[in-house]
């Protein structure tokens, strides 16, 4: 196109049309060069790395790039608004498909519907950040309003055009000559295969409940259930009720119960610190806020008030960081207010406030707000128990110091597996699947991929920024990365990635390190640390989650061993003419700034 000029009116085809080095619509082997292959140049043999021009501007994908990503929960509808709407990759670049195990989308939203359930992160940053909401009801959401906001979301920007609800992937095996994943998909209508060159895992940390394990358990001849796995049928009016457990979702049910019950046994191995709840200083300490219809109209009417307060509440809990050091005045003050409160929601009661208030950091366990929860224990129909259970027979539970509690339902609120390892083979290069890789520690690169499991990328996955800050910022700051990722494969010609096992370890190696100075790594007992006491915190980021943001903020392709589908790495350069250049209304002098 030397010499040529373009025309007022000049259509991007028209000139693609003027430049003998590009195929504007032809296929990818089309745009391969078809001029023999010369046998020699300036007058020397032709070297190895040689191949024919890629007769297309800077850039251009050789292929489409399919992603299978294995859940439709938050994280998955988070990164198809990145691929749909925010990073605008064209269809013909990318093609997404999302398998949902479940008959219809909702993640933790949808399983989880005991009662009481809500989140204890103020509403207004527990948003997609791409929809604020101005019409939250109150400060902490419920379960039930949070589900419907993301049906919503979901519905509005046509996230879930790509979702396959009824379809659990089974099996995933990687190949490193093609490049792909394997899979096997289970239906109702039995197995399917699918393959795919991408694989993202957003089925979150806590999907994977589990029962107690406890001797008997299902030899008992009442109601059981786990508070995962709610019975929406069950009615514990006049019942005797036994909740096991003291995380967060035992917190939120007890208080509900409560009332109907004839009699409550909470049976707590370990006391927890109950807590004012996340940013609750923006609502003057209270336990909840409701939003009048004046402030929610005011929201809508105006954004930018929407987001200043937003924003007010955001950077109160990333101020709020101190408290998770080791030894700082604001751990040291919170743990002293934190007992006192604790104490004074108790009645003053000097015995029950040693049984349940901890000896650790606060916030080694998640810091866990529980409105009524301390205050059912000084009502008559409520008793703590700390002796620990050694079987559950058919009438009750009994505890190792040979008592038998009779009760007509026990409800398991004992959390989830969260060993990040996968229930069903997933297979990366070497032949191994990711629980044999992880079976003593999961390590992750900055939580998002597995060395030797090519093209794999996770959402939450190990020491994911879980423990501190807003998640949803985070999920959308992991997707932005898989984005760059995407991006870069598709324009590149990648064929695979996979994070370096020596960068893997260096990472957290000194993650480690500062994780001794954080409150994750102290003396509690915790899923943090795989229910251990003493061992590697491998759930929570070594760090603050701005420190998470500007380590994910840009892909470092220097810790990835890569790949070419091609043998000369640079095909990408195409016809070595950008794509703006073909563009009769682009700004080609973009780079004079003054």
């Amino acid at each position: 196109m030397a010499g040529a000029y373009m025309n007022e009116g000049s259509s991007v085809e028209d000139l693609f049309a003027q430049d003998p080095t590009v195929v504007l619509n032809g296929t990818p082997e089309e745009a391969n060069g078809t001029t023999p292959d010369p046998a020699v140049r300036y007058g020397q043999p032709l070297p190895p790395q040689w191949i024919p021009l890629y007769k297309k501007p800077m850039r251009t994908p050789t292929r489409k790039l399919r992603i299978c990503v294995i859940g439709a929960g938050i994280s998955a509808m988070g990164l198809a608004y990145k691929i749909y709407h925010e990073h605008n990759m064209h269809p013909d670049t990318v093609e997404l498909c999302i398998y949902e195990a479940h008959a219809e989308m909702g993640g933790t939203w949808l399983v989880n519907t005991y009662p009481g359930v809500a989140c204890d992160v103020p509403a207004h940053i527990y948003s997609f950040p791409f929809e604020p909401n101005p019409d939250w009801s109150a400060f902490y959401a419920t379960g039930d309003e949070i589900l419907q906001y993301f049906k919503r979301t979901v519905a509005k920007y046509g996230l879930a055009r790509d979702v396959k609800c009824g379809h659990r992937v089974e099996r995933a095996a990687f190949d490193p000559e093609s490049g792909k994943w394997d899979l096997e998909v289970g239906t109702k209508d039995g197995s399917i295969q699918d393959s795919c060159d991408i694989l993202v895992s957003a089925t979150g940390f806590l999907s994977k409940w589990r029962w107690p394990s406890i001797p008997g358990l299902h030899d008992f001849k009442g109601h059981l259930c786990h508070s995962a796995a709610w019975d929406k049928a069950f009615d514990g009016t006049g019942k005797r009720i036994a909740v096991i457990g003291n995380g967060s979702s035992a917190i939120q049910i007890v208080p509900q119960v409560v009332d109907k019950a004839a009699q409550l046994i909470n049976f707590v191995r370990r006391p927890t610190y109950i807590t004012p709840g996340l940013g609750s200083a923006i609502i003057g300490g209270q336990t909840q806020y409701q939003y009048s219809e004046e402030e929610k109209k005011r929201f809508r009417d105006d954004p930018q008030e929407l987001k200043n307060y937003r924003k007010r509440i955001q950077a109160g809990s990333n101020k709020a960081f101190d408290m998770f050091v080791k030894h700082s005045k604001a751990q040291e003050q919170g743990r002293r207010q934190t007992a006192d409160m604790m104490k004074e929601k108790l009645g003053g009661d000097e015995d029950l406030a040693s049984k349940l208030t901890p000896d650790y950091e606060v916030g080694c366990r998640r810091a866990t707000p529980g409105p009524g929860y301390l205050e059912s224990f000084t009502r008559e129909n409520v008793s703590l128990v700390t002796d620990f259970i050694d079987r559950v027979e058919a009438t009750g539970i009994r505890t190792v110091d040979g008592k038998l509690h009779e009760v007509d339902a026990i409800v398991c609120a004992t959390g989830f597996d969260v060993s990040h390892r996968p229930p069903w083979p997933l297979i990366g290069r070497h032949g191994i699947t990711l629980a044999e890789a992880w079976k003593d520690e999961p390590t992750s690169y900055l939580s998002l991929a597995a060395s030797g499991f090519p093209n794999f990328f996770m959402f939450s996955g190990p020491n994911a920024p879980v423990g501190h800050g807003s998640l949803m910022a985070g999920l959308g700051w992991s997707a932005d990365w898989m984005c760059q990722w995407i991006r870069k494969m598709a324009e590149e010609d990648i064929k695979w990635v996979d994070p370096k096992p020596e960068i893997v370890e260096e990472l957290n190696a000194y993650a480690d390190e500062i994780m001794q100075t954080l409150v994750w790594s102290g003396g509690c007992q915790s899923w943090y640390k795989g229910h251990r006491v003493d061992g590697k915190v491998t759930a929570v980021w070594a760090g603050s989650v701005i420190g998470y943001k500007e380590m994910i903020d840009f892909i470092r392709p220097e810790d990835f061993e890569i790949r070419y589908r091609c043998k000369n790495r640079f095909r990408f350069m195409g016809n070595g003419r950008t794509k703006m250049e073909y563009d009769p209304k682009a700004d080609l002098a973009f780079y004079l700034h003054k």
